[in-house]
């Protein structure tokens, strides 16, 4: 692959950060910003609980250096000259993730056909049942819920198409192998950012933790948050507020700015997106609301931009372009009837906590820990072109 194409799939991943969360929509919620208690709690007298040394022993594998690259093993049959389908859900976001397999493809050998299943039920139906009837060699499913096509699986499963999914919750229930940031790797997500606080934050820190109702792995983000901060940081305290998909980019930054306000206790603000914080450290600098830490997750190229002006404490970045190439991975892998290793097979993105000493790129491009995947790929697949 040429340098000029992986700057193209690194410059796709502008808006690739959200793509979990829509992926893994829930219902449609309407709900204003509310605030909760998380029960943790807060030990007696002046003495204060915080396990720092075991904090630091789980970030410290992402501190500095990307977590384990997630394909570990040869490819041992490479399905060239296949089809493989991707079904798109029509939003920006399926359309980047389609972006960036191109090149994954051409790499590999393979061709990738699109079909546009949109977010209606009998448009998710009717496109699941084109790519069953052109019979491809896998189908790689990104943001549309199962719910939508469960009913769809059983002929693919008989006709022995493997099913690939990235950003979908629910999916083990129906036979689906190794689903990409799901369930899993939105708890991980959640433990590590609670470890971080523990371990950078201070004992006594009184944390907001912000989701998005309507994304619901960012409700599990902050479950696994809560339960990893009771365990690390007994002295520290939690709350959650619910910020509507429907503010980001409008009225959000505001009511951030009110929640601060009407909590003047809060020492750390960590997000179940980063997309949460479009157009806060502007909104927060006018209100006089500086002092307050903030801990992003899969931020950005605006994102990285604010931690590289300090505007943002800390991120825990996940690599896109690398996850995107692992769906075309995994696809090959159950054609060829291989067994998944490594963090490909537990679902796990490449993930590494950022600071702005970290972001020694330009920031529009993205973030990738393996600034050569598309060397490592191809050396895996056993193809040539990757230069």
């Amino acid at each position: 692959m040429h340098l000029t194409a992986r700057r193209t799939v690194l410059v796709t991943v502008a808006c690739v950060a959200l793509a979990f969360g829509l992926a893994a929509c829930g219902s449609d919620s309407d709900s204003s910003t509310s605030t909760g208690s998380s029960g943790a709690s807060t030990a007696s007298g002046s003495a204060t609980k915080v396990d720092k040394a075991a904090a630091l022993a789980a970030i410290t594998p992402y501190i500095g250096q990307p977590s384990a690259f997630p394909v570990t093993e040869a490819l041992k049959k490479v399905p060239t000259g296949s089809t493989i389908a991707f079904t798109d859900c029509g939003t920006p976001i399926c359309g980047l993730f389609w972006d960036i397999l191109q090149p994954a493809a051409k790499t590999m050998g393979v061709k990738m056909k699109r079909y546009k299943a949109g977010s209606a039920a009998n448009t998710v139906s009717s496109a699941f049942d084109s790519v069953l009837a052109d019979k491809p060699g896998a189908v790689i499913v990104a943001g549309t819920p199962v719910e939508l096509w469960k009913n769809k699986l059983k002929g693919f499963q008989e006709a022995k198409i493997p099913v690939v999914t990235t950003g979908i919750l629910g999916t083990k229930q129906y036979g689906i192998q190794a689903a990409q940031a799901a369930e899993d790797s939105s708890v991980l997500g959640g433990k590590l950012l609670a470890d971080y606080v523990a371990a950078n934050f201070g004992a006594d820190s009184k944390v907001a933790f912000y989701d998005i109702p309507e994304l619901t792995f960012t409700g599990l983000t902050g479950q696994a948050f809560q339960a990893e901060l009771k365990k690390v940081c007994a002295s520290c305290s939690s709350r959650v507020v619910h910020i509507p998909i429907a503010t980001l980019g409008n009225t959000a930054p505001n009511r951030l700015v009110s929640d601060l306000q009407a909590h003047p206790e809060t020492t750390a603000m960590v997000f179940g997106t980063d997309e949460i914080q479009a157009g806060f450290p502007a909104a927060r600098q006018a209100a006089g609301l500086t002092e307050v830490k903030t801990l992003g997750n899969t931020p950005n190229p605006q994102g990285l931009q604010y931690v590289k002006e300090g505007k943002t404490t800390a991120v825990l970045g996940v690599d896109l372009p690398v996850l995107t190439w692992v769906l075309l991975d995994q696809a090959a892998r159950q054609m060829a009837g291989q067994a998944l290793t490594g963090d490909e097979a537990k679902g796990l993105p490449v993930l590494q906590f950022l600071k702005p000493e970290d972001i020694k790129f330009d920031p529009s491009k993205g973030w990738t820990g393996y600034p050569d995947f598309a060397q490592r790929f191809a050396k895996l697949w056993g193809v040539g072109g990757a230069s």
